[in-house]
């Protein structure tokens, strides 16, 4: 079966588009496709869809049946902590709580309303919908 990452590529080539010209036709930002070209990205707001569509010509059912099913699970506030602080520790290989697959983590640099730098644990799944964004 043909991915949402797939499909999004063969049809922006079949329009004759670049990443950038979708990007600006569709008036969709350039990360975002490109987090969907790269298969980051399993499944779409419905704005983002129906951009999609109008450009492709097709239906919005078209591109969300190439779309990842959504399962609502939940994993526990012991385990996400523990999670953010293996990031913090710059821990390597951690592995979703959900599938077992590699998680993607990055710390990012924020800073408090009083400039205080705040490090900030973030992390997803290369196979699923897990992540860790707050």
């Amino acid at each position: 079966m043909t991915s949402l990452a797939e499909f999004i590529q063969t049809h922006r080539e079949k329009a004759g588009l670049s990443i950038y010209g979708l990007s600006e036709k569709a008036a969709i930002p350039i990360e975002t496709l490109e987090d969907i070209e790269s298969g980051r990205d399993l499944f779409l707001p419905v704005s983002i869809r129906q951009k999609l569509a109008r450009v492709f010509k097709c239906s919005p059912n078209e591109i969300k049946k190439y779309e990842r099913e959504f399962q609502f699970e939940t994993v526990s506030d012991e385990k996400i902590d523990e999670l953010k602080a293996k990031i913090l520790r710059h821990e390597t290989n951690l592995r979703c709580p959900f599938c077992g697959e590699p998680l993607i983590t990055r710390i990012a640099e924020m800073h408090d309303l009083e400039d205080n730098l705040v490090l900030q644990p973030k992390a997803h799944c290369v196979k699923c919908v897990f992540q860790i964004k707050d």
